[in-house]
Formats: structure tokens, sequence, C-alpha cells
């Protein structure tokens, strides 16, 4: 290196860091009118209001509002996976730590933490849930399809973590392998898995009032997640001791503190 660039790396350093720290500015500010006002009410004009800057400074950022939207799909994406890893190392550590040595057990116990873990999404990062939900519903005419590809990778990546969780439970003989000949295969699983999970939240949400408490209950989110996850894993071939034994594994891990991480809800 010459001394001409080593005087011009520091400020190119610096406009990074800067340009970088702008980006972020950007996103929380439309992050905050989504919340506020909706999708409809996320413009550009509205953003450059927010953070008082021109219009045209957050086209040098995002081309569009569509791309803006994505990319505020793409950040919650990663932080909802930043928690998982963070969860899935407490479980690593207290699997190590409870001397259960068996391979079948503590893949289901990985499995329903992963499940257990995607129903507390809405509490842990309720406004980065919102943001991943989107990605499934958000009209074309907001978010065009080349953004929405721009995005998926990035959503494919979460999910991939709860497919290696169930192969993992396949090859450690908690679970069957799936049938070729019903045109089913761990990813097909893990669809159902999560669409299930994702029916329990939004049925969370219903007006319950009405009921007696007893038949409230029935609709916490939490409690419909674990029961959804455990048929599953007994009509994928889970053995009922198996699933038993990771069931009370896992609440032994949850009253130990040792289930999620401590995040804020914007974390």
């Amino acid at each position: 290196m010459n001394a001409t660039e080593a005087r011009t790396d520091p400020p190119l350093g610096r406009r990074a860091r800067n340009r970088a720290a702008r980006h972020d500015q950007l996103l929380a500010a439309a992050s905050d009118i989504v919340e506020e006002s909706g999708l409809e009410g996320l413009t550009m004009q509205a953003v450059a209001d927010r953070v008082d800057c021109a219009v045209g400074t957050i086209y040098t950022y995002f081309a569009s509002k569509s791309a803006l939207i994505a990319a505020l799909q793409v950040a919650a994406v990663q932080t909802l996976l930043a928690t998982y890893h963070q969860a899935a190392e407490m479980w690593d550590e207290a699997l190590e730590e409870s001397g259960l040595n068996d391979d079948a057990v503590e893949s289901l116990v990985r499995v329903l933490a992963y499940g257990q873990l995607f129903v507390a999404g809405p509490e842990l990062h309720p406004r980065e849930f919102e943001f991943l939900q989107m990605l499934l519903s958000t009209p074309e005419r907001l978010v065009n399809p080349d953004d929405v590809r721009s995005v998926t990778p990035h959503a494919l990546t979460l999910l991939a973590e709860g497919l290696v969780l169930v192969e993992a439970a396949v090859a450690a003989g908690a679970l069957s392998a799936p049938d070729p000949a019903r045109n089913d295969d761990g990813f097909r699983r893990l669809l159902r898995w999560v669409g299930a999970l994702n029916g329990a939240l939004l049925t969370a949400n219903a007006n319950v009032g009405a009921l007696p408490a007893s038949d409230a209950d029935a609709f916490s989110a939490r409690a419909m997640g674990k029961l959804v996850t455990e048929d599953l894993l007994l009509a994928w071939g889970a053995p009922a001791r198996v699933l038993d034994a990771a069931t009370e594994q896992l609440g032994r891990m949850q009253r130990a503190g040792s289930f999620l991480p401590r995040v804020g809800s914007n974390a």
C-alpha cells in the first residue's frame, strides 16, 4: 500500500460507516411510520420528513417504496434469526449440562423449543414478526416480485433452521423418515408445521371475552403451538416415551430460564 492509499482509506471508512448509520436511521424511521400508519402511510416523503432530509436522499438508499419495504423485511428476518441463534446456544448449553445423553430426546427438545420460540415471536419482536408476516401477505402493488425475491432467501434461511432440527430428529431415530410415495419430504413437513403454528397465532387473536375462562385458555398461542407441534411429531412417528421425556426436559429448561434470550421488543 502506498502513502496516498494510506491517507485516503480512513475517510472512505468513515463515509461507509456514516452511510450505514444513515441507512439504519432511515429504516428505523420507516419502521416507526408503518407501525403508526400501516404500509399505506409509508411514503418516501414521510420518511424524509421524519429524519429531516431531502426526499431525494431517500432514493439514494432505496430505489422505491417497494425496495424500502423489502429492506424492512430483510432487517426483521435478520433480527429474528439472531434471536434464534442466541436461543439455540442456550438450548445446547442446557442440554449439555443436563446429562441427558439421549440423542433422540435431545433432538425433539430442540424441535419443541423451535416451535415455542416461533409462537413467542410476536411477544419478543412484535414489529419484526409483523414484517415477516407481511412477506407472506403484502399485495404485489406494494412490493414488486423482484423485491420479494430479494427477501425470500433470508426468510428461507430462518425456516431452514427448523428444517435442520426436523431432519436431525429423523437421523436420531426420534421421527420416521418422510414417505416419498406421498410426495412428502422434510421441507413439506416444515411448511405444514410453520403453517399450523402461524394458524395458532391467528386463532389466538380471536375475541374470547364472552367465553368462560376455561374455554378462553384454549386460545393461548403458546398452548396451541405446543399441542399442534406434539400432534405433528406423533404423526411423524415420534415414540410417546421420547416425546414425553423431551417435553419434560424443555419444561425444566423453561423454568430454569434456559429457553429464551433476554431481548427487548425491538432488540
